[in-house]
């Protein structure tokens, strides 16, 4: 097991990485959760229904607590809108969770955001806890305190900074999460390197294509924590993406258009490939970004089974969606861009000026 503070004053937390039986997450969260009047347990369907651990799980929690109740969220994106929220927390109030209850999410990304952004508005702020259910989500979505769903004009328009006070990532559930999603997580893992962690992009260059064949790999444990420390050391140093944090964005502005523009037939780390080849190829057409450094990281991308073909994707709608961005200020975007390996910096670009760019790229 590996075990990365969080440290963040009185919203501090452990992010614990391992392979655990249920009965040991449900006592890592009962230690960080402390007292509660209720726990709500929100379940991406698809995860209580293809892996054998969330039922152990939910029991193993209700050993602990005087009272549990579970829900079942729809599977993947398709919980992450404002009406589903509504039904949650319509839930969480015919249940009578009061303020000292606490929310737990098992499942990836979407299930995450959904119970923190839930946990964070319902009675103006209750208490949440991860259990992430896929790589993407053990890297990325579990850590950080964003939470947030989707509008029909783009992606994580409404949302809200609520830290969780326990993320436990049980490396047993990637037995039974498909290979295409695997997959997608690595290039979360990739943004890490390239952004902040030279060495981390190294060594997927050398093992990568090993972790991308099998959610048993010997490596990934510790490739998993190297893309979370990245996170953490962002977070801490800006909670609330006022400066630096902003740096985790990278491929995320074109990645999110393309993939809200895909209906989300587009997993989320597939879009944030695609994402990161248009800012690489942006950073080489401003001068930024070695051409020898874009190229290495498409050819990474690539080896590891990830989408590199975006110039094709960039349709007038992507286009479109990018004006909406939440990274949009006035009439510039504010863009991630590469220095070198394990450098970036934040650039505004002017929208009419990356218009152009993109359809050059």
């Amino acid at each position: 097991m590996i075990t990365i503070p969080v440290p963040l004053g009185q919203r501090a937390y452990d992010v614990r990485i391992g392979a655990f039986a249920p009965d040991d997450v449900a006592s890592a969260l009962a230690t960080a959760i402390g007292t509660a009047s209720g726990v709500a347990v929100l379940v991406d369907s698809q995860v209580g229904q293809v892996s054998p651990r969330v039922a152990p799980l939910v029991a193993a929690l209700a050993a602990r607590f005087t009272r549990v109740r579970r829900r079942d969220l729809p599977a993947g994106e398709a919980c992450k809108n404002l009406g589903e929220i509504q039904n949650t927390t319509e839930w969480l109030a015919a249940e009578g969770f009061d303020r000292g209850a606490v929310v737990v999410a098992i499942g990836g990304g979407a299930a995450s955001d959904h119970a923190g952004f839930a946990a964070a508005i319902y009675l103006r702020g209750v208490r949440f806890a991860i259990c992430p259910t896929t790589l993407l989500a053990m890297v990325d979505a579990s850590v950080g305190g964003k939470t947030g769903v989707d509008l029909g004009a783009g992606k994580n328009l409404v949302g809200a900074f609520h830290q969780p006070r326990a993320v436990v990532a049980d490396l047993a559930f990637l037995a039974t999460l498909p290979a295409r999603e695997r997959i997608a997580g690595l290039a979360e893992v990739v943004k890490a390197g390239l952004i902040a962690d030279a060495a981390l992009f190294e060594r997927l260059e050398a093992e990568g294509a090993e972790i991308a064949a099998s959610a048993d790999a010997p490596a990934l444990e510790a490739i998993i924590a190297a893309a979370v420390q990245v996170k953490v050391d962002v977070v801490t140093e800006d909670e609330h993406e006022s400066g630096r944090r902003a740096i985790l964005n990278f491929g995320h502005t074109v990645g999110h258009a393309v993939e809200s523009a895909s209906g989300y037939d587009l997993l989320h780390g597939e879009a944030v490939s695609l994402g990161m080849v248009a800012a690489l190829s942006l950073g080489v057409s401003l001068g930024i970004t070695p051409a020898a450094l874009s190229e290495r990281a498409r050819m990474l991308l690539a080896r590891l089974g990830l989408p590199v073909d975006v110039q094709r994707r960039l349709t007038s709608d992507v286009i479109a969606r990018i004006d909406v961005d939440k990274k949009r200020r006035g009439q510039s975007v504010r863009f991630v861009l590469l220095n070198a390996l394990g450098a970036s910096a934040l650039h505004e670009i002017a929208l009419d000026d990356l218009r152009r760019r993109l359809a050059a790229a």
